[in-house]
């Protein structure tokens, strides 16, 4: 055993050891700190921007919804530059209107061989303009100068057409040339105030077989002989007319699977469908936009159409015709669906609870009867006063959700309570 002088000496001589180390240490972690934040400015300095990490496919597709900053996207980068030149579809959308001659040369030479959008109003396109390109035309909106543009595209096939808008401005469609020879593969067509063709050049003469889609909207009623319209293609229909019953019965679709129609102010419609219950078995789909004017015509209208497209299993409608689709007392509109699957209701206004309670009054007939429960999805109005909300706990939205499949709140301020889509 030393003696206590050495020992001490000892302890002194380990303490002061110990102090370097942890002066050491210490040291050693501010440099450790530094060198991290040198490295993560490297990192960083050098880090790919995840924009840049997108194939030029991606990044195409992505510029294809910003089209019309197209000037703004090539001043980006060479690589954005070299992206929205070589991407036909970028150039493919040309506008009579706006776009100069020279504009348009240079955007049918960008397109390559991109289908082709064009849309005419007042200015008509040169016929060596169409010729040249005339298997790309893939959409053609005629908005105006409609006679002589129909004059001039009648004369060429255009093989590719798939999508047709011709604005009428009140003319005849018996006068429009058959559209089956200079457009035989079009799918989408639209008809904007148009005079109906005369009973005996109907519009499925017009128009060729390919046909999938028709809109028409005018203020005329289209009156033809039943079943003298043949649409072997046609699977979706919307009307903007006075009537569409006559169209209805006059026309013969076997794959039609959606309808929609947009009700007027009309003082009357026609009061009965004579055609057969399974002419419209295969339509599943059932819209009816909103209403310009709520009255008893409108009503009695909603039911009939319901009546002649029973097998719908989705039905999309405004706010007014619940009183029609659940009345309080006896059958209502919805009695004729019974394969009914889903509705949507469109137009919710927040602060009356007519509309829920008409709802729930429905809906828990239908449960007391032993029906399905539907799939239930309310779209607010859009110039609704977001500050109103809908309380989800109240008893009356409650009672809604148990007796529906689901309910789903589009468009409808709720209450700061959590609320989950049942």
């Amino acid at each position: 055993m030393g003696s206590l002088s050495g020992a001490r000496a000892v302890l002194a001589h380990l303490q002061r050891r110990e102090l370097q180390l942890l002066q050491e240490l210490s040291d050693v972690r501010k440099v450790l700190a530094a060198q991290k934040v040198v490295l993560d400015e490297l990192v960083k300095a050098s880090a790919v921007p995840y924009i840049d990490r997108l194939p030029n496919e991606l990044l195409a597709e992505i510029f294809l919804l910003l089209r019309d900053e197209r000037k703004r996207l090539i001043r980006v980068s060479c690589r954005w530059r070299a992206v929205v030149f070589d991407t036909g579809r970028m150039w493919s959308e040309i506008d009579m209107e706006v776009d100069s001659l020279t504009m348009r040369k240079s955007y049918l030479k960008r397109s390559r061989e991109a289908p082709l959008t064009l849309t005419i109003r007042r200015v008509i396109p040169e016929p060596d303009f169409f010729l040249p390109h005339a298997n790309r035309w893939h959409t053609l909106n005629v908005f105006g100068s409609t006679e002589v543009t129909l004059s001039l595209i009648s004369q060429i096939i255009l093989p590719s057409l798939r999508h047709l808008v011709l604005c009428g401005a009140e003319l005849s469609l018996h006068d429009v040339p058959a559209m089956r020879s200079w457009a035989p593969a079009l799918k989408h067509l639209e008809l904007i105030d148009w005079e109906p063709p005369l009973p005996h050049r109907p519009l499925s003469q017009i128009v060729p077989e390919s046909l999938e889609e028709l809109l028409i909207t005018c203020n005329h009623d289209w009156n033809f002989e039943k079943d003298s319209m043949h649409f072997p293609s046609l699977r979706r229909l919307t009307l903007d007319v006075g009537d569409p019953i006559p169209f209805l019965e006059a026309i013969v679709a076997p794959k039609l699977a959606s309808f929609s129609f947009t009700p007027d102010d009309k003082e009357s419609f026609s009061e009965t469908f004579t055609g057969t219950k399974m002419k419209f078995i295969n339509v599943s789909y059932l819209a009816l936009s909103d209403m310009r004017e709520v009255n008893e015509e409108n009503f009695r209208l909603f039911e009939l159409l319901c009546q002649v497209f029973s097998g719908i299993r989705h039905t999309d409608i405004h706010v007014a015709y619940l009183p029609t689709l659940f009345p309080n007392h006896g059958p209502g509109a919805i009695d004729h669906c019974t394969r009914i699957e889903s509705l949507d209701i469109q137009g919710i206004v927040l602060g009356s609870f007519q509309p829920l309670q008409d709802l729930v009054y429905g809906f828990e007939k239908r449960m007391r009867f032993g029906q399905r429960k539907l799939h239930l999805k309310l779209t607010g109005n859009r110039f609704m006063d977001k500050v109103v909300m809908l309380n989800t706990s109240d008893t009356l939205f409650q009672r809604l959700q148990e007796c529906c499949a689901s309910v789903v709140l589009d468009g409808i301020p709720v209450s700061p309570q959590l609320y989950l889509p049942t």
